[in-house]
């Protein structure tokens, strides 16, 4: 049963959506800079755009599809929102969901084939965790050394950084996140500035691990807040192993 809910496919000029999602409320987001012309056949499209109201856009090359989270955080009037990407749906079974105030609906996560820190640190290198970690130990963040070492040994992750709330706890559960992202962006700017293209992106693949991480940990940020998986319309084994395993 759908309620008055906005799922944001989050997509770029020259990446259109892969599949039409059918029983969703279905609101075409574009999260990077645009020329005139490109805006104008958006446009047409009935897309919204993740650089207007109050907005990150500048930013998307660093937290690349959060800043579209950030821009429906703080623009949309939905009673329910999350997001989809251009080549990643949710299944069709949410046409089924009777979506519920406390919860927070997130994919199935990714079963790893060893711990969460290793596979990041396979996957990006060792610098995106020390400097989380550094933020933790001197308690610049809510997040803890132990909840970061609980998270760390997951043999799973909540991939993505797609999920779907009531707006309330959608925007309790941004503010948290967000606030983390920010403290390791501003802390460490001139770290990650310096890194190439695509490892500049490490607050976006942080941002993952820490999403992971309030789930995990909710009691101590959301205490009254449950986790209800949706599974996603995409082949998973070729996925998982492009998503998490290719740096490039």
């Amino acid at each position: 049963m759908i309620k008055n809910i906005a799922i944001y496919c989050v997509s770029f000029p020259k990446h259109e959506p892969r599949k039409k999602q059918t029983f969703q409320k279905n609101i075409m987001c574009n999260a990077s800079i645009l020329s005139e012309k490109e805006r104008k056949r958006l446009k047409k499209k009935n897309y919204v755009f993740d650089d207007t109201g109050e907005n990150i856009s500048k930013l998307n090359n660093i937290l690349g599809d959060l800043t579209a989270t950030y821009w429906i955080w703080k623009n949309s009037t939905y009673d329910y929102v999350g997001t989809s990407q251009y080549r990643r749906f949710w299944d069709d079974s949410i046409e089924f969901i009777n979506f519920d105030e406390k919860t927070l609906y997130v994919q199935d996560p990714f079963i790893l084939d060893n711990t969460l820190r290793n596979q990041y640190i396979g996957a990006h290198g060792e610098t995106g965790l020390q400097l989380l970690d550094e933020l933790a130990t001197n308690n610049k963040i809510k997040l803890t050394p132990a909840m970061l070492e609980k998270t760390y040994s997951l043999r799973y992750i909540y991939s993505c950084n797609m999920f779907i709330a009531h707006k309330p706890l959608y925007d309790r559960f941004c503010e948290v996140l967000f606030e983390i992202i920010f403290e390791l962006y501003n802390t460490y700017k001139e770290t990650i500035d310096k890194l190439d293209p695509y490892n500049r992106r490490l607050p976006a693949f942080v941002a993952e691990r820490v999403v992971t991480a309030l789930i995990v940990n909710r009691e101590h940020f959301f205490p009254d807040m449950k986790i209800e998986t949706i599974k996603w319309a995409v082949k998973k084994p070729h996925f998982i192993k492009r998503l998490l395993f290719n740096k490039k």
